[in-house]
């Protein structure tokens, strides 16, 4: 669930400042070519800022997803140790039954 809404904010926050830019730039005085350019120009600050900030969640990600695989690895072995006593009780039962 934490990914879904951190999600829904990055996309919020992109397609609102894409709104925010393009409204400002289309609505400020000036000639077709300055605007169009301006727009371009925003686009690839905006485009930018959006890969810069994906990155940083993929990195997150990353990191939280070797956090965990060591943690289970830590805690395999103590898991196989259960599973085999539990393993050699059931055998110890099934002779004695």
């Amino acid at each position: 669930m934490q990914m879904d809404s951190k999600g829904d904010l990055l996309a919020g926050v992109i397609i609102g400042t894409v709104i925010g830019v393009l409204g400002g730039v289309l609505f400020a005085p000036a000639s077709g070519k300055e605007t169009r350019e301006k727009v371009a120009e925003k686009g690839l600050e905006v485009k930018d800022k959006a890969l810069s900030s994906a990155k940083e969640h993929k990195d997150a990600v990353t990191e939280s997803s070797k956090e965990l695989i060591e943690d289970l690895r830590k805690k395999l072995p103590k898991t196989r140790d259960v599973q085999d006593a539990l393993d050699a009780a059931k055998q110890e039962l099934s002779k004695e039954s």
